[in-house]
């Protein structure tokens, strides 16, 4: 343990003086607020830190505390959310925003409390337990497990690895500097600790680290064959009125539980169905429908999707004609199915996710 702690001591030393500098990042004995720690790990789920520090300084203008993004609308919040993916993150941010300023702007200080809200678990409360409050919470990431798989030479195959690291990670947590340790950890494996070429002469761990006195650091952590991600095929269909430069879209919002829960979108079948029992023959409404070529793809993460777009061009923008005559499809196999509410929007005012996004762009010139 003693020289556990002799390591942490170095790797802490080496955080202070490289570690990167980050909008929501404070160095030990001064704390992030909690706010921005619980935005910026929202984001971050899934989503790397070029890609989330634009939306996360947009997000704290627009909203600078929790009750101002719990009094926000979630089309508004959704919208801004736009670009990041998983969407079901947004819904969840805001949901908790909402808990918390319920609750008097508050926040929850423990991992077991801050579990409790919505689309927060061990990780994400691990780390605003640590971040905000210099907890001694569990933070582990995808940079960590190798560290600590390496340090210890941990041989177990992900993803097995996983529930193997807390107990040597507890062993790894100082008794000071708790909000920069998970942190410093996690710039070690950007810049030194990495996937492919570690720089173990350049490591702060080197010492007690058991993989850096092999002929191959890289080997750790073991992985098993990535499986290919399996295509979905699609359809998405376009319905738009045209009147002077203003066009109107046909749309309506979907379930708020699965993909794109929740969202605006075009009428559509197929990419979100794993069974993949559509019928390539559905119309969602009579109309002159003109297939846009080639199709669109598009990346989910356990499924690729490939997609016809179709679009139509009508006189009458009567939303409840257009609901009357909605076609259902058979693609749940004769499950109930709830009949959506159509309604026109027009294009300044659509915020649809990248996937709708695509077949819209896909209808340009049409």
């Amino acid at each position: 343990m003693a020289e556990i702690q002799s390591d942490i001591n170095t790797l802490l030393a080496w955080y202070k003086k490289a570690g990167r500098i980050l909008p929501w990042r404070s160095y030990w004995p001064d704390l992030t607020p909690a706010y921005p720690v619980f935005l910026s790990e929202f984001m971050l789920q899934q989503t790397g830190v070029s890609t989330v520090i634009p939306y996360f300084r947009n997000f704290l203008e627009r909203w600078p505390t929790i009750n101002d993004l719990a009094d926000a609308s979630i089309d508004d919040v959704t919208a801004a959310w736009a670009g990041l993916g998983y969407y079901a993150r947004a819904r969840n941010m805001h949901k908790s925003a909402q808990i918390i300023s319920n609750a008097g702007g508050i926040f929850p200080q423990t991992v077991a409390e801050l579990s409790k809200l919505p689309g927060i678990g061990p990780y994400t409360a691990g780390a605003i337990a640590a971040f905000a409050f210099d907890k001694p919470s569990i933070v582990i990431d995808g940079n960590i497990e190798r560290i600590i798989a390496r340090y210890f030479s941990l041989k177990t195959p992900l993803p097995a690895l996983k529930s193997t690291l807390p107990p040597y990670y507890q062993k790894m947590i100082p008794k000071r500097n708790r909000s920069d340790f998970p942190q410093a950890l996690m710039d070690l494996g950007n810049e030194i600790c990495t996937t492919i070429s570690p720089a173990c002469t350049h490591c702060p761990l080197s010492q007690g680290c058991l993989s850096a006195k092999t002929e191959n650091q890289a080997l750790l952590p073991n992985r098993l064959v990535k499986q290919t991600k399996p295509t979905r095929k699609g359809q998405i269909f376009v319905l738009r009125h045209k009147t002077g430069d203003a066009p109107e879209y046909l749309v309506y919002r979907r379930p708020a539980k699965g993909l794109l829960g929740g969202l605006i979108a075009f009428p559509s079948q197929g990419w979100d169905d794993k069974r993949q029992g559509f019928d390539p023959n559905w119309r969602p409404f009579k109309a002159d429908w003109v297939e846009i070529k080639p199709l669109i793809r598009h990346v989910f993460t356990h499924f690729k999707a490939e997609i016809k777009v179709f679009v139509s061009q009508v006189e009458t923008t009567n939303s409840k004609n257009w609901d009357d005559a909605f076609q259902p499809n058979n693609e749940t196999n004769n499950e109930q199915q709830d009949m959506p509410e159509f309604e026109w929007i027009s294009e300044a005012d659509l915020h649809l996710p990248k996937l709708m996004e695509k077949a819209l762009q896909a209808t340009t010139h049409y």
